[in-house]
């Protein structure tokens, strides 16, 4: 007796339907494993990125505090010792004591807070430049140039090529990225005799240059400036330039001075 059809079909179609599940299965097992890996991984990503902006926060800290100890030693060895000198010599000129030469100890008087107020001036110019906030960051740069032209005996050149501001909190980090640039020049670019300031836009991009023609010294690395475990002025450098979503680049050789490059994306700055 011959078996109907339908009958030797079913184990076919139950096999089929079997083998359909075991698919099915297969692939949502392979999608809620691959989501797993990636919520994974983006955690991963994310405890990264929380760390760096972590260490980004502790180098701008660090370089604050290291600022206003700075600024602290500075108001105490120049302006507080040149303000305790011209009371000295007023108090010495209300004694009436006829040793003493008054229209001298007056002269006296007058130059050392003189020397007290050019202090305050210079200090207060390094918390804040004024000149940023009123003309922009051309003039502030200028300034800065002008002022490292009278503490140091190089020459001190400076070139701009600005024509778009950036927005404020832009400006400012990139002064201080530049402040600090030029006060390592200065303080190690020994046998140094010209020290040139740039900053140049051309179509999106902006370049700061700060370049030395003194000692060099060996990099660690070529190309892009590594400054993990450099200076407390160094990180907050790197930190400043990766607020800015910038590139620094330093090349420099012993004997062949120093040349140090901050490049950014004028219109992606947004801070």
């Amino acid at each position: 007796m011959v078996a109907p059809a339908e009958v030797t079909f079913a184990p076919l179609l139950l096999g089929g339907i079997g083998l359909m599940v075991l698919v099915a299965g297969a692939f949502v097992w392979f999608v809620v494993s691959y989501q797993q890996r990636l919520y994974r991984q983006q955690l991963a990503q994310r405890a990264v990125e929380a760390a760096h902006q972590q260490a980004l926060l502790a180098a701008v800290i660090d370089a604050q505090e290291a600022e206003r100890a700075r600024i602290g030693r500075d108001l105490h060895d120049d302006v507080a010792s040149s303000v305790a000198m011209a009371q000295m010599l007023i108090e010495r000129l209300a004694t009436h004591d006829t040793a003493d030469d008054p229209a001298a100890l007056f002269g006296l008087a007058r130059e050392v807070l003189g020397a007290a107020v050019a202090d305050v001036r210079s200090t207060s110019h390094q918390l804040y430049p004024a000149s940023l906030a009123l003309v922009g960051l051309v003039k502030a740069l200028e300034r800065l140039a002008d002022l490292s032209r009278h503490s140091e005996t190089l020459a001190v050149h400076f070139e701009a090529h600005y024509p778009h501001a950036l927005p404020p909190a832009a400006e400012l980090a990139l002064y201080r990225i530049c402040q600090e640039l030029v006060h390592n020049a200065l303080k190690h670019a020994h046998g140094a005799t010209n020290l040139r300031i740039g900053l140049h836009q051309a179509k999106t991009k902006l370049v700061l240059a700060v370049e030395d023609d003194g000692c060099g010294f060996v990099p660690e690395h070529s190309g892009a400036a590594t400054l993990a475990g450099a200076g407390v002025g160094l990180r907050s450098i790197d930190a400043r330039v990766q607020l800015l979503g910038a590139r620094l680049v330093q090349r420099t050789a012993p004997g062949q001075g120093t040349s140090t490059h901050v490049e950014l994306n004028h219109q992606a700055v947004e801070l």
